[in-house]
């Protein structure tokens, strides 16, 4: 029964025009952008491909583009099904409480991620058309990318459930903050071009929060290493991957709970 509210749940989102329309411009500014991917880039005085710099860029800006875009969606799941009376539909039919959730998160899960593969997939063949080389790196890194947007759906959901909606979305996206300044303000501050800046710079430790932190900007660190096919740094003995998967198991299953003891 999941399955079929997932599936209601992308069908609901679908009706939508403004989706189409949405869709629509976000892949003509992929083309309208197509100057930048011949321009030429010099970083700490070397110069970089301008294609391979320029799509992992705008990659990763598709990636918090949909972020944000999987938080709005989420923050009024609950909500709206509340007030317009759909939960009320729903559990009154053979459907188990956990079905419902699990349910309408999988389908904004699944919407959102084929919104951002089909953003990368347009990626990927324009830089294909531009260098003639496949680089099948822009699919699978979508795809790992993807489980962030789960990890932001399933806490947005989850704060929705004792928090107004915004205000759930505005969590969430600080989880997403606090992480990123994190974990890529300690690789920035290990990086070569650190190191090269200041000679006598010690390697730093990260803190052992840092280690067991939601790792969304690892995830996506290790994203851009699958695209230029370079070696990925990790931070911590668990890969990021492990990380979210292992996160978003406690998100659900504490949706879960907080759901059954609820009155509808």
């Amino acid at each position: 029964m999941f399955i079929k509210i997932a599936q209601y749940t992308i069908v609901d989102q679908m009706r939508s025009k403004s989706f189409y329309l949405l869709l629509a411009m976000s892949v003509g500014l992929l083309f309208l952008m197509r100057g930048c991917y011949s321009a030429n880039y010099a970083i700490n005085g070397q110069q970089i491909e301008g294609i391979g710099y320029a799509s992992r860029v705008i990659f990763q800006i598709i990636v918090m583009g949909m972020l944000l875009m999987v938080s709005m969606i989420s923050m009024r799941i609950f909500t709206r099904d509340q007030t317009d009376g759909s939960v009320q539909m729903f559990l009154s039919r053979p459907v188990q409480r956990w079905e419902y959730v699990l349910g309408r998160i999988i389908g904004t899960w699944l919407l959102t991620s084929g919104f951002m593969l089909l953003l990368h997939l347009t990626l990927f063949s324009i830089v294909w058309s531009h260098t003639g080389v496949i680089n099948f790196g822009y699919i699978l890194a979508s795809l790992v990318c993807s489980v962030n947007l789960l990890f932001i759906a399933a806490a947005v959901c989850l704060f929705s459930l004792f928090m107004p909606g915004f205000i759930s979305a505005l969590f969430a996206m600080g989880l997403l903050g606090t992480g990123f300044i994190s974990d890529g303000g300690h690789q920035l501050l290990n990086s070569q071009m650190v190191a090269a800046l200041s000679p006598s710079t010690t390697e730093i430790s990260p803190a052992l929060w840092r280690i067991f932190y939601p790792k969304l900007f690892m995830v996506q660190a290790y994203a851009d290493a699958l695209i230029s096919k370079s070696d990925f740094i990790n931070l911590g003995p668990v890969h990021p991957l492990i990380n979210i998967l292992a996160f978003i198991l406690l998100l659900i299953s504490l949706t879960l709970i907080i759901f059954n003891k609820r009155s509808i």
